[in-house]
C-alpha cells in the first residue's frame, strides 16, 4: 500500500517504544512571566444588535496521491485563542467538512468588521470549497472566537461571543441563510454567584442520535470587588435549540469552577451520546477530564496529570518549587466511536523559584514534548517517581554526553530534527522566536496539539512546532513554525512521530504556522482533516503585549490526508529504521531499528557508485555497521528493510 510522506525527515522517530538521538545544546535562560494575564478578545459591539432570547480558494492536488490542501479563509486578525483553539471544524457522514475562524479584513487594532469567516467543502471533495469569504457570517454583529458543530439531521450550529454568547443555525449545512442571532442566557442566580458574568470563549459540540443535543462550554472574566480579575467556568445545554440550561461547569463539584482555569483553557469533543471536556493549563491545579455518557446529564471526573503543588498559595514559602516542573500547556481531546476519550497535552518546563506571582519558563528541546493519554489509563506518572517529571519527554541517558530518549507510547509530538543535521544546529537563543505574548500564548516549543480518532480507532495528531529546515528567508533570524502530523494505528501502542509535514511545499516556505485545528471525529477510516493559520511573519498583531507592529495577512489552510497516512491493515509493514548516526562518523555508524528485520545497507559515493554493501540482521534498538574500510568523504547510506528504503547522507572522516 502507498504511504503518505510529506517530508522525508531523515529521522522519523517513534517506531519503537523509545526514540533516541545524541544530546543537544542547552536550552535558553528562562523568561520570567506573571502568574495571571488578562484574557483578550472581549467585545465592543458595533452597529445595532438585538439578539433574540430564544426559549477565491486555491487548491493544490495530487502532490501526493492521498494529500490535498486548500486556502479557505483570509484574515488580518491573527489571535485565534488565548490558549487552546476551539472546535473550528466538523465532518458530516457524507464527508462534507466546514471550517471557521475569527476573520477581519481591516489592518488596524479596532477590527470593526471582525466576525466569523466560514467555508464549506461539499462531500469532502477538495475542489468544492467555496470562494474566500468577504464578509462575516453575523452581518452587522461584531463577534469573535467562533465554534461550530453539526446540528440536527443535516444542519449546523455556530456559536460566537459578543457581549455574551450568541448562536446561529442552518437546517442544511453549507446552504442558505443563517437563522439568528439567538442568545444563550448569561448565568444568573447560581449558588454563590457574586458577579455579573458574561459568557465568552465558547466551545460547542452536539450529541444524540440526530446531533440534536447542544453542549456549550464557556468562560467569563470579570473584575471583582478588589479590582482584580476573576475567571469562572460554565456549561450550557439545550435539547431543543431554544431553551437553555446554564450552570457552572462540572468543575463546580470539586470547587474548581472559579479562578482555577483561565479563558480558553478547555477543550471538548463528542461522539454518539458521549461528551468530554478537558481542563488544562493551571499552575496550581491538576489537568482533569470530565466525561458524560448520557448526553451531559451526569459527569465522571478523571485526573490526567496531578500537580504536586495543587492549591498552593504562591505568596507562601511552601509554594516554592524544589525542582523544575514539566507541566501541561495546551490540550486537545477526541472521543472515539467506542466512547474512549483521547487527550494530547503540549508541555513546557517552568519553575516557581521564589515567593510571589512570577515564575520562569524555558523554551527549547529539553522542555519540549506533547504527551498522550486516554481514559482507560491511570493518572500520568514519571518513570523515575518524581512528580515534577511526570510530563517530561526527553531524558538523558549516560550524562550530558549521552543520548536523549523519549517514550513513544507516552509522547506523540516534539520538534522534528533537521533532515541532515538532526538537532546539532538547533540554536534557541538566536533562531527561536519568543517575543512578547507570542511565546506566552504557546508556552511550549511544540504547541496547539489537535488530536483526532477515526471510526476504526486510528489516531492522528497535528501540532505546530519550529521547523529546523525553514528559517526566515529575509534575514535568517528565526525558524518558522510548521504543522506536523503523528500517527498511531488502532492495534499499536506507539506513535509514529512527525511522520508528515503539512507545510513542506514551496508555497509555504515563508509561512509561520500556528492555531492548528482538526476534525476530532472524522467519519471515514484513515481520513484526516486539519486546519492551521498561516502568517506572513512570526508574532501576533493583536494581544495584550503584541509582537507585530503592523497587521499581516493570514490564511486558514485546510489539509486532507486520506487513505494511507498510516497502514492499519498491514501494521507490520512500517519503515523500521528511524535513525542512522553519528554524522560525521569515523569507525562505525549505528542503525536504529524499531523491530527485528533483515536489511541490506548500501553505501554510494557522490558519483553514484556503490562502494560497500552489507547484509545485516537488524535487532530492535541500535545496530553497529563498520565503515573503517571507507575513505574519507560524503556517502549516501541506504538501508532497505521490511519493504522500505531509508537513505541518509553520511560524512566519513
Amino acid at each position: 500500500m502507498k504511504k503518505v510522506l510529506l517530508l522525508s525527515l531523515g529521522l522519523v522517530m517513534g517506531f519503537g517504544a523509545f526514540a533516541q538521538n545524541r544530546a543537544v545544546k542547552q536550552d535558553l535562560t528562562p523568561a520570567t512571566v506573571q502568574l495571571k494575564k488578562n484574557a483578550v478578545g472581549t467585545e465592543v459591539v458595533s452597529g445595532t444588535f438585538n439578539p433574540i432570547a430564544k426559549g477565491n480558494q486555491s487548491v493544490v492536488t495530487n502532490r501526493w496521491e492521498s494529500f490535498e490542501e486548500a486556502e479557505t479563509i483570509q484574515t488580518f486578525y491573527d489571535l485565534q485563542s488565548n490558549g487552546f483553539v476551539s472546535n473550528r471544524m466538523y465532518q458530516l457522514n457524507d464527508g462534507s467538512v466546514a471550517v471557521v475562524t475569527t476573520m477581519s479584513h481591516e489592518e488596524n487594532q479596532s477590527a470593526g468588521d471582525r466576525g466569523t469567516g466560514y467555508n464549506f467543502c461539499a462531500g469532502g471533495d477538495m475542489s468544492s470549497w467555496g470562494d474566500l469569504p468577504e464578509a462575516r457570517v453575523e452581518g452587522n454583529v461584531r463577534t469573535g472566537w467562533p465554534t461550530i458543530a453539526p446540528y440536527g439531521a443535516n444542519g449546523e450550529i455556530l456559536v460566537a461571543h459578543t457581549t455574551g454568547l450568541n448562536y446561529w443555525i442552518r437546517e442544511t449545512a453549507g446552504e442558505g441563510e443563517w437563522d439568528g442571532p439567538y442568545s444563550i442566557p448569561d448565568p444568573t442566580g447560581l449558588d454563590g454567584q457574586q458577579y455579573a458574568y458574561n459568557l465568552s470563549w465558547a466551545r460547542v459540540a452536539t450529541t444524540g442520535d440526530n446531533n440534536d443535543i447542544i453542549h456549550v462550554f464557556a468562560g467569563s472574566q470579570t473584575t471583582n470587588n478588589e479590582g482584580t480579575n476573576t475567571v469562572a467556568q460554565f456549561y450550557c445545554r439545550s435539547t431543543d435549540g431554544e431553551n437553555w440550561e446554564v450552570n457552572w461547569s462540572p468543575l463546580y463539584n470539586d470547587n474548581e469552577h472559579i479562578d482555577s482555569y483561565s479563558a480558553d483553557d478547555y477543550a471538548i469533543s463528542a461522539n454518539g451520546n458521549t461528551i468530554a471536556v478537558v481542563y488544562v493549563g493551571s499552575l496550581t491545579h491538576h489537568a482533569v477530564m470530565y466525561k458524560s455518557t448520557d448526553d451531559g446529564i451526569t459527569w465522571e471526573r478523571k485526573v490526567i496529570w496531578e500537580n504536586p503543588y495543587y492549591g498552593f498559595d504562591w505568596s507562601t514559602p511552601e509554594s516554592v518549587y524544589i525542582d523544575t516542573m514539566y507541566g501541561p500547556a495546551h490540550a486537545s481531546i477526541a472521543v472515539g466511536f467506542d466512547g474512549v476519550a483521547h487527550v494530547a497535552l503540549s508541555t513546557y518546563a517552568y519553575k516557581h523559584g521564589e515567593v510571589g506571582d512570577t515564575y520562569s519558563i524555558w523554551s527549547g528541546l529539553m522542555s519540549d514534548g506533547i504527551a498522550y493519554w486516554n481514559d482507560t489509563q491511570e493518572t500520568i506518572e514519571a518513570p523515575n517517581g518524581n512528580p515534577h517529571h511526570a510530563l517530561r519527554c526527553w531524558w538523558i541517558e549516560g550524562g550530558m554526553i549521552g543520548e536523549l530518549s523519549c517514550d513513544t507510547t507516552r509522547f506523540c509530538g516534539w520538534v522534528p530534527p533537521h533532515q541532515e543535521l538532526y538537532w546539532s544546529e538547533y540554536d534557541p537563543s538566536t533562531y527561536q522566536y519568543n517575543e512578547n505574548d507570542y511565546f506566552y500564548a504557546m508556552h511550549g516549543t511544540s504547541a496547539y496539539p489537535s488530536i483526532a480518532v477515526d471510526p476504526q480507532g486510528n489516531l492522528a495528531l497535528s501540532y505546530s512546532s519550529i521547523d529546523l529546515n525553514r528559517d526566515d528567508m529575509y534575514n535568517s533570524s528565526y525558524y518558522y513554525r510548521s504543522a506536523f502530523v503523528s500517527y498511531k494505528a488502532y492495534d499499536q501502542n506507539y506513535w509514529v512521530v512527525a511522520a508528515d509535514n503539512l507545510t513542506s511545499d514551496f508555497m509555504h516556505s515563508m509561512d509561520e504556522v500556528t492555531a492548528v485545528n482538526a476534525v476530532s471525529t472524522p467519519t471515514r477510516v484513515n481520513e484526516w482533516w486539519f486546519a492551521a493559520q498561516h502568517d506572513e511573519q512570526p508574532g501576533f498583531y493583536w494581544g495584550t503585549d503584541a509582537s507585530q507592529t503592523n497587521a499581516t495577512s493570514n490564511s486558514t489552510w485546510v489539509f486532507k490526508v486520506s487513505g494511507e497516512g498510516i497502514n492499519v491493515e498491514d501494521a507490520e509493514a512500517v519503515d523500521v529504521v528511524y535513525n542512522v548516526y553519528p554524522n560525521p562518523a569515523s569507525e562505525m555508524i549505528f542503525v536504529s531499528s524499531s523491530m527485528d528485520a533483515d536489511a541490506t545497507v548500501t553505501f554510494t559515493n557522490l558519483a553514484g557508485q556503490t562502494v560497500k554493501v552489507v547484509n545485516a540482521n537488524l535487532t530492535t534498538g541500535e545496530n553497529g555497521i563498520s565503515i573503517n574500510d571507507l575513505n574519507s568523504g560524503i556517502y549516501f547510506c541506504t538501508v532497505k528493510a521490511n519493504g522500505y528504503s531509508h537513505t541518509s547522507k553520511v560524512v566519513v572522516k
